[in-house]
């Protein structure tokens, strides 16, 4: 009856009687890697490769905070044999906490600072990273090795820690708007615990929407979409042209990971919207996990593949649009040096699009070749917030301008 409640009762008794502190053990001794002892975990120069990959891929190569968080995501909820439907695809359906954790360690190790100057990226002394998983469902962020945290950092993590917090309750009441037993007025703090009931409700079928509704994958410079509203509709992925070598390799290793990742993550949800019964799963209401591989409908069918109609009825059955900060030249020359990402784009399973790095033109791919795109309208919808756009809507809005500076779109 109390869902919500039980929960915070739940976590409350848990952190009273469950007091040990944990550590991740991340290098190894031995130089030969193995399921064993001092086999498991990373050589000191092969966590500094992994540091140097991250920053360099994301762009974070000047510039630090003073802290750094590092955030996975993954999805609790009750009762839902699709749970790890809603956690992370690139982690292989896992939770991405324990990423962003370990991340955070490699990353605060002196030693792999050391070996990351003499790369050439500078990590200043008063920088601390912080490893944490948001809950997608709940709205929860679990920090991770909070007591490591230096004492003079402790005023900036509680001024960061506020911020966080604001944002998961304007996440959940921008989230809250798609759900029809959420009322269209309620307060940011009556989103949040709306959403943390549903997580908690053993009755609930749709804890989350997931990816359901994503259309767009951006990988850009943050600033090119800042001030935006995209109705969460786009995948979010930071590249930094300038910075990258004249090959492209950055953006050749994050295609690596976009293409298949999110592009198939909107594939799955296009075929099991487009036909729920054959590639989905129908309805979820009487699923039973089987030998922990797989659904069946309650104890007399074949394995179901795909996602249950709860997860995708509100999805637009859409091919991922792919929109990248780069020129033709440098997409057609990684496109020839790897011709499995070429395939995804030349046998249309994306959409493809480029923002050139000097100026707002956008070229769409098509018949093997970029041409430029006229835009319907030159202007967008503006609105002071994005509460106040989408404010008694339920279903898709058009893009906005949020704020009273421009975009640099």
């Amino acid at each position: 009856m109390f869902p919500r409640l039980t929960a915070r009762l739940r976590a409350r008794f848990k952190g009273i009687v469950h007091t040990s502190t944990t550590r991740l053990k991340l290098e190894r001794s031995d130089p030969i890697p193995g399921p064993q002892g001092p086999q498991v975990g990373y050589t000191l120069e092969e966590m500094t490769n992994i540091g140097e990959k991250v920053l360099r891929d994301i762009g974070l190569l000047s510039g630090f905070s003073r802290l750094i968080f590092v955030i996975g995501h993954g999805s609790t909820s009750m009762n839902n044999p699709h749970e790890s439907a809603h956690d992370c695809g690139a982690c292989g359906g896992s939770r991405g906490g324990p990423n962003g954790r370990a991340l955070a360690q490699i990353l605060n190790e002196p030693r792999v600072r050391d070996a990351l100057d003499k790369r050439g990226i500078h990590i200043p002394l008063d920088t601390h990273f912080v490893g944490a998983m948001h809950n997608t469902s709940s709205e929860q962020l679990t920090l991770a090795d909070f007591d490591l945290l230096p004492s003079e950092r402790r005023a900036d993590f509680e001024k960061a820690n506020r911020d966080l917090e604001t944002a998961c309750n304007r996440d959940a009441h921008e989230r809250a708007r798609r759900f029809d037993s959420a009322p269209l007025n309620l307060t940011l703090d009556g989103a949040r615990r709306h959403m943390e009931g549903r997580a908690e409700d053993l009755s609930q079928v749709r804890p989350e929407w997931g990816h359901a509704t994503n259309a767009l994958c951006i990988v850009a410079r943050r600033e090119r979409t800042r001030g935006l509203f995209l109705d969460r509709r786009a995948f979010l992925n930071s590249y930094d042209p300038t910075q990258d070598e004249e090959n492209a390799t950055v953006l050749t290793r994050t295609l690596q990971a976009v293409f298949p990742v999110c592009g198939g993550i909107n594939l799955e949800y296009y075929f099991s919207h487009v036909d729920n019964p054959g590639y989905g799963c129908g309805t979820k209401l009487p699923h039973n996990i089987t030998s922990l591989l797989g659904v069946m409908d309650g104890a007399g069918s074949d394995l179901r593949t795909g996602l249950p109609w709860q997860m995708v009825e509100i999805h637009e059955p859409v091919r991922l649009l792919f929109v990248l900060e780069t020129r033709p030249e440098v997409i057609l020359g990684i496109f020839d040096r790897n011709p499995v990402q070429a395939r995804f784009a030349r046998n249309e399973w994306i959409q493809l699009a480029l923002l050139d790095p000097d100026s707002p033109t956008i070229r769409f791919f098509k018949n093997g070749s970029f041409e430029v795109y006229q835009p319907q309208s030159a202007t967008l919808p503006r609105a002071s917030s994005s509460i106040n756009w989408y404010r008694g809507w339920r279903d898709h809005l058009e893009f906005a301008q949020i704020g009273r500076e421009a975009s640099n779109v």
